[in-house]
């Protein structure tokens, strides 16, 4: 060999084994980086196991294994569209990977997609038959078509060779707590546990197991070793302060929530929830106190004013919400500070609601000049447009929203109404399919969609975004419901049948469903089949006063009186207090023409619940009916003399100066009821309706509004509230959100004929006749009889049908 050959096979042997060496090296690297990320995942270390694998896939970026998991990191910090993506791109690189397909399932059955999560079981276990994580999936989808035998075998045999997983746990117990097996129950929850110490659901479900079985102190003993497993988690202390609390231990609750006040080092974020408890818990006043002590603990929080100022939003008290707005203002000499920004956002949303545009614009500017970028402050710019009639600003703001937050589907929803406002109704759809390819399982995007096209005559397409929402949801029962309800607007009353007797097989605890079934029987002429089902759900649910009364109006209809009678004979029987069945037994009274009887029955009701305003209407129309107009009136004088706080007695009265064309007698007893009682919404709500059908002056437009808007704050989507609201707006010129306003009020309560007028009257006068007519429809083939039915005839006439 010569010199030159010798030393290229001496350099070429150094090459290779220079290459060698450095392949290994590279996978000895991935490999250590993998190694320690699950290490670091075993030992709950999320955050740097997070970082570990992503460096294992920087050096080799089809690492399946990585991928997988990264998904798993990204399941435990409850990131599920990103675990989504890693098992997807696992399963993308390595087919193969059994263990990123089972995961993909399980997050198919929480999107609750079944049928995607049976075709990546069915690939698994066509692999790996006995794959004991896709078993306990496929249990899981029995359990979901209500094979629960099937899917006890299944679970059976898991537990059998030893599976432990938390939800295997799960599973069987609801399994056995369906078949009424306590002491099966409970011994698998703590079987579960003792072989899952960390697993939080189990031994919630075994506190909540335990409060059902009456046992008291064992569901205290687990909520308590539960705080002292996560001390840090604040929902434990909250559901052992829930606990007490319906213990009637309310003392021992406001222990636990102090206790959570000063828990470190969130502390700011525990008093709030605190608080939000005790505002649940009707306990307005502990609430805002709790909250002021938190400021004082914490003199130079945001966070805390911006609570207290929502607390004195949600109480009705505006203006004390701006001052406390007012003081976070001081906190900071920053203009850009994240905190002043938040409140002068805040305040601007006051101003709005408080018909303060110009206040609310020069805030949203300041905001702006600091972050133009701010959603919120650009979703208030948007809403001020609409109020304003600017439809062209509107859409620009609220197209502002959603590019900076792709997910926000309130930013869609404005920004199709804002087209709608510029009468684009094709550029309103398009905003809404835009929202759905970010947010696809969102059902109000859904819904609204549904509107749209069923406005523009296109029941098909109207059809299919109602069944994708029951698709993406079979457990919600008001999709179905909606399904249901349009069917039957279609006139096809056999499919809705089916959907409602889903509702009532699905969810027979739901008195909607019979409800609905039976009203669909009785326009069907069937009165019978109507009682029938009634019949069964009163069975049911023998609570539903909504139930009881459908089957006692339907017993009286049809002559059934004795039945009626006695049914509620038996509810008195029970409960001899309750005021709603005196009621409903003095309109059996009527019906058998027995006004002396009844008239005695309806004074019962209102001894029992003097400030309940029905029993009082009833009786005056009972007066009215045998021409006593006098006496009715005498009557209710009478009871507010001998209780001059008695505002349900007010507003009977007021009715009948309505009734008579008073109106300003009407408003004066109003005013009165009011004085009695400022929190009493519907005297609000009604002198409001009242100022605006007839204002003396430009001012008493304004002061409606002022008192729908507080009629709005004490009693939060009611859809009369929200009608006269959308009427006094209607009346000022601002076409835009009154439909706002209407629409949402008929999304409450679509079968009411005077909502349904109101709102064709401000389509007809924003030139859209089509939905127009349909409210129009809407509102004369409602039940019952009142004033502007009359009208809704003639302008149904006028545009066509």
């Amino acid at each position: 060999m010569t010199m030159l050959k010798k030393t290229a096979s001496i350099f070429l042997v150094a090459a290779m084994l220079a290459v060698s060496v450095s392949c290994g090296s590279k996978e000895e690297k991935m490999a250590r980086f993998y190694e320690k990320g699950r290490t670091l995942f075993e030992q709950g270390d999320f955050v740097r196991a997070r970082l570990e694998f992503k460096n294992a896939l920087q050096i080799e970026p089809e690492y399946a294994d990585a991928y997988y998991m990264l998904g798993r990191v990204e399941m435990k910090e409850k990131n599920y569209k990103r675990a989504f993506g890693s098992f997807g791109k696992a399963v993308k690189l390595d087919p193969d990977h059994m263990g990123a397909q089972v995961e993909m399932a399980r997050l198919f059955m929480a999107a609750k997609a079944p049928d995607r999560a049976r075709e990546k079981v069915d690939l698994v276990l066509a692999r790996e038959p006995q794959n004991p994580d896709a078993r306990q999936v496929q249990a899981a989808l029995l359990l979901h078509e209500e094979k629960t035998d099937a899917a006890r075998s299944i679970l059976d045999a898991l537990h059998g060779d030893g599976e432990t997983a938390p939800e295997l746990y799960l599973m069987l117990a609801a399994i056995h707590s369906r078949k009424g097996d306590a002491a099966r129950v409970e011994a698998l929850l703590i079987e579960g546990i003792a072989k899952n110490p960390d697993a939080i659901n189990l031994r919630m479900i075994l506190a909540n197991h335990y409060l059902k079985s009456t046992k008291p102190d064992q569901a205290e003993m687990v909520l308590r070793d539960t705080i002292e497993l996560q001390p840090e988690v604040a929902g434990h202390r909250l559901a052992l302060a829930e606990f007490y609390w319906k213990a009637g231990q309310r003392e021992k609750a406001a222990g636990v929530l102090a206790e959570l006040a000063a828990l470190e080092p969130d502390t700011e974020k525990h008093t709030i929830a605190a608080a939000r408890f005790y505002l649940k818990q009707k306990e307005t006043d502990r609430a805002g106190q709790m909250l002021r002590d938190g400021i004082a603990a914490n003199p130079d929080s945001f966070m805390l004013r911006d609570a207290l100022a929502d607390y004195f939003i949600g109480i009705g008290a505006p203006d004390k919400a701006m001052a406390t707005l007012e003081e976070s203002l001081s906190l900071s000499s920053d203009p850009a500070d994240p905190g002043i920004l938040a409140a002068k956002t805040n305040m601007a949303r006051i101003h709005l609601a408080q018909r303060e545009p110009d206040r609310a614009e020069a805030l949203v500017d300041e905001v702006l000049a600091e972050n133009a970028k701010s959603v919120d402050a650009h979703f208030i710019r948007g809403q001020l447009c609409l109020a304003d009639g600017n439809g062209a600003g509107a859409v620009t703001a609220f197209r502002t929203v959603t590019a900076e937050d792709p997910q926000n589907v309130k930013g869609y929803l404005y920004l199709a109404q804002a087209h709608l406002a510029d009468r684009q109704t094709a550029l309103a759809t398009d905003a809404l399919n835009q929202g759905l390819r970010h947010k696809p399982a969102a059902k109000e995007l859904r819904r609204a969609l549904a509107r749209l096209y069923l406005a523009d005559k296109d029941a098909d397409a109207a059809e299919a975004q109602l069944v994708k929402i029951t698709e993406i949801d079979p457990a919600d029962m008001r999709a179905v419901s909606d399904l249901g309800d349009f069917k039957m607007s279609q006139g096809q009353v056999d499919a809705a049948r089916v959907l409602y007797e889903r509702i009532v097989d699905q969810a027979p605890e739901v008195p909607g469903g019979y409800l609905k079934l039976a009203r669909l029987h009785e326009v069907k002429g069937s009165r019978d089949a109507a009682i029938g089902i009634l019949e069964k759900g009163y069975a049911r649910n023998t609570g539903s006063m909504p139930l009881l009364a459908a089957l006692v109006k339907l017993y009286t209809a049809d002559g059934q009186l004795d039945r009626a009678r006695m049914l509620c004979d038996q509810k008195i029987a029970a409960y001899p207090q309750n005021a709603f069945t005196y009621n409903l037994l003095a309109q059996v009274q009527v019906a058998a023409k027995k006004p002396i009887a009844a008239e005695a029955t309806l004074k019962k009701a209102i001894e029992r619940s003097p400030q309940w305003n029905v029993p009082h209407d009833n009786l005056a129309r009972l007066y009215l009916s045998q021409g006593k107009t006098d006496e009715a009136v005498e009557n209710l004088e009478a009871a507010i003399a001998a209780s001059p706080n008695n505002t349900a007695a007010y507003m009977t009265l007021a009715f009948l100066h309505q009734k008579s064309g008073a109106a300003d007698q009407a408003k004066a007893v109003y005013e009165k009821a009011l004085a009695a009682d400022p929190r009493r919404w519907a005297a609000a709500n009604n002198l409001a309706f009242l100022l605006a059908e007839h204002p003396d002056s430009a001012a008493d437009l304004d002061r409606a509004l002022d008192l729908a808007r507080q009629a709005e704050t004490l009693n939060p989507g009611e859809p009369t509230v929200l009608d006269t609201l959308g009427w006094i707006y209607y009346r000022q010129g601002n076409r835009h959100m009154a439909v706002d306003a209407l629409e949402k009020a008929v999304e409450k309560n679509g079968d009411s004929g005077v909502i349904n007028y109101h709102l064709a009257r401000v389509l007809v006068d924003s030139d859209r006749l089509d939905e127009a007519r349909e409210r129009l429809e809407k509102a004369l083939a409602a039940e019952g009889s009142y004033p502007e039915r009359a009208a809704a005839k003639a302008l149904l006439e006028k545009i066509g049908s």
